[in-house]
């Protein structure tokens, strides 16, 4: 309780008054050029053209924004271009079995090719070799027809240099 009497007292002796609300402002307010120690106020004069803080806060707020803007589009374009780039591959793929593919069909067409070549070879050799033999067959069979007619009578054409009979055009 002596405490409680003993600092009221010492406040009194060192000359501090307890607080009475002001009632005129302008004995309180004190112009910067009267006290340079006291810090400036949150409100910039008209002419002044360094922002505060709160214009700098700003500022940097809409920095952040465009910039997370600006992120967030390059990572869209980047799953993008990783989706186009997986369709790719994928197309690639799918090409290179086709590719596989065809180029098996090729290798047996082409080995099917050979062989009906090699098949149409021989059956010229064939052709052409029997050739002869068939025209001499032809040839003994009209000598045989010749003889045939002379037996029964028969008036013959001889054959001309051209080889077709007289009296056919």
């Amino acid at each position: 309780m002596k405490r409680m009497i003993v600092i009221p007292m010492l406040l009194l002796a060192a000359g501090c008054q307890p607080m009475t609300p002001a009632t005129n402002t302008s004995a309180v307010r004190v112009e910067p050029s009267q006290a340079g120690y006291l810090p400036g106020t949150t409100v910039r004069p008209e002419t002044d053209p360094t922002p505060t803080a709160v214009d700098q806060a700003m500022i940097w707020a809409e920095r952040y924004t465009y910039m997370v803007a600006e992120r967030d589009a390059a990572l869209e374009r980047a799953r993008e271009a990783e989706r186009e780039q997986d369709d790719a591959e994928k197309r690639a793929r799918d090409i290179q079995i086709e590719l596989e593919t065809t180029r098996r069909q090729l290798d047996d067409a082409d080995k099917m090719m050979r062989e009906l070549q090699t098949d149409l070879d021989r059956w010229k050799r064939d052709v052409l070799g029997f050739r002869k033999e068939i025209l001499e067959a032809q040839a003994v069979e009209l000598e045989a027809l010749r003889q045939i007619m002379k037996v029964l009578g028969g008036h013959l054409a001889e054959p001309d240099a051209t080889g077709t009979e007289e009296g056919q055009p």
